[in-house]
This record gives C-alpha cells, sequence and structure tokens, in this order.
C-alpha cells in the first residue's frame, strides 16, 4: 500500500521582523494568515493561494516566499494550443 505525503510550500515570516501590524491578514485574499499575539502566521496553509500580496505588502519585509513558480513551455506539457507551429 502507498501513501502519499503532502509538502506545503509556504510564504516564510520573519518573527524577528514581524510587528504584528495585521496588514497581511486584512490583505490575504483567502484569509489563510492571522495574527495571533502580535505575530504572523499561516493559520490555514491549504487555503494559501502563493499569490505576492502577503510579501509584497508587508511593511517590514518580514514574509517571503522562497519559491518560484515556473510554467513548462508548451511543448514540454503537450498542449497544442499554446504550439506556435499550428
Amino acid at each position: 500500500m502507498t501513501t502519499s505525503k503532502t509538502t506545503w510550500v509556504l510564504p516564510l515570516i520573519d518573527l524577528r521582523r514581524c510587528t504584528g501590524c495585521g496588514l497581511c491578514e486584512q490583505l490575504c485574499p483567502t484569509h489563510a494568515v492571522e495574527v495571533h499575539e502580535q505575530r504572523a502566521a499561516i493559520v490555514r496553509p491549504a487555503d494559501c493561494s502563493f499569490c505576492e500580496v502577503c510579501e509584497s505588502y508587508c511593511p517590514e519585509g518580514a514574509i517571503g516566499r522562497p519559491f518560484t513558480i515556473v510554467f513548462a513551455p508548451a511543448a514540454a506539457t503537450g498542449d497544442a494550443r499554446h504550439d506556435a507551429s499550428s
């Protein structure tokens, strides 16, 4: 029997820099971020859409997304809709 383990790659919050201002909580479009005890936390990881909002608007630069989403070229995916030779 095979089991799969899901690993979430979430934005990282530097608690040394976070002031608990709550801007990330206010702006998060999926409500994945909340502030508890004056510190931001990703409380609903499954709801995080990996957008740039929390990282972009954090006035202290305490939130970072240590990953890059790269889309494969159409030829690699076999998607003929985006093939320039069609």
